[in-house]
């Protein structure tokens, strides 16, 4: 049984998201071959050539995403009229977005004319005007679903651990949110414009739960970890704890594909051009270089994970146990230190394993 609630955004509240954004950094530099090629097929698309990126929070790699892209049409299509539109939620950290824009490793330098504009809302939503988006990229945000799902999954807290009602209740709403995600954004591309999704995903592994392996399992079984033993002693509600999983989902291959191919209207708007999920990081361990310093690794791990996840757990876990805002600046605190000392005594117990899967699509 699920309880739909309204949820943050990709990015929206996230803490110290530039500091803490090592995998999203490697993630859009991985992709920097790939989206100069896409921005070359798209070049004579027609006289404003425009990329928009979908949840692109307010970190360097928002830059780095859009970079490629700009410096090619710049450079070999200097009579276009050339337009950046970075999209993501209200509480996105704009101010701290447009310094990095302006700054040394900006993509605003010399004589490069090119317009920045902002769409603020939720990309499950319209975010650009019909046929207006050339390329379109969205990397490591569209797994955070439109909704809260409350299920009584007391064993864990993300979706790759469930089963039965719980995990089909979960996939109902990552399936809708991935098909209505597509129909919007095949409304705002030009035709013969791409989309190109990079986001964490999952590959079959014999002997998983479910027989999948999802990226940041660790992470999450961690998160678990910590969250079970707080509940245990008291500092969080049992019920609470009990019913909290993250809304997100990592898709395989296959589920990304299926979509695509069987929805009516998504068959006739998109050519599947790649899509794929593999592992990107063969040490197994985001954070491997500092396995000899635990404390430095432990430190590392906390941080990242505080980046992404402290707004989620400090609205849906924290609050609802919590008497006051210091309560939860309390629980805060504990949470984070105990994860902490799990990486420090743990170390690559809890590895932070990579798998994304990439999408490439045309539209028609």
């Amino acid at each position: 049984m699920s309880d739909t609630l309204t949820e943050k955004g990709s990015t929206e509240g996230m803490v110290d998201y530039n500091e803490n954004s090592q995998a999203q950094r490697q993630n859009a530099n991985r992709h920097a071959g790939l989206i100069r090629d896409l921005a070359a097929r798209v070049s004579g698309l027609s006289d404003q050539l425009n990329i928009t990126d979908y949840g692109c929070g307010p970190g360097q790699s928002a830059v780095d995403t859009v970079s490629p892209a700009v410096e090619h049409w710049f450079e070999t299509r200097p009579d276009k009229q050339l337009s950046v539109c970075h999209a993501d939620q209200p509480g996105n950290d704009w101010n701290a977005l447009m310094k990095l824009i302006h700054g040394p490793e900006g993509y605003l330098k010399g004589d490069a004319a090119v317009q920045v504009r902002t769409s603020v809302g939720s990309f499950y939503e319209r975010m650009m005007p019909d046929q207006s988006v050339t390329l379109a990229i969205c990397f490591t945000a569209s797994h955070w679903l439109s909704a809260t799902l409350r299920l009584n999954a007391p064993e864990t807290v993300w979706f790759a651990d469930l089963t039965g009602e719980n995990r089909s209740a979960m996939w109902a709403q990552a399936e809708a949110d991935w098909k209505r995600f597509l129909r919007l954004r095949a409304e705002e591309l030009q035709p013969g414009g791409y989309l190109l999704v990079s986001t964490l995903g999952a590959v079959p592994e014999p002997g998983e739960i479910n027989e999948v392996a999802a990226s940041g399992r660790g992470i999450y079984r961690a998160l678990q970890h910590v969250t079970e033993e707080m509940a245990t002693e008291g500092l969080l509600k049992r019920e609470t704890a009990d019913h909290f999983v993250f809304s997100l989902w990592f898709m395989t291959s296959d589920e990304a594909r299926r979509p695509i191919e069987t929805d009516p209207f998504l068959s006739k708007a998109y050519e599947i051009d790649t899509l794929e999920a593999a592992n990107v990081d063969e040490s197994g361990d985001l954070f491997s270089t500092f396995i000899e310093s635990p404390d430095e690794y432990a430190r590392k791990y906390a941080g990242y994970v505080r980046a992404f996840a402290c707004s989620t757990l400090r609205s849906q876990l924290f609050a609802p146990s919590a008497g006051s805002e210091a309560d939860i600046d309390a629980l805060e605190t504990e949470f984070f230190g105990r994860l902490e000392r799990l990486y420090r005594e743990k170390t690559s117990d809890f590895a932070f394993e990579q798998w994304f899967t990439t999408i490439v699509l045309k539209r028609r």
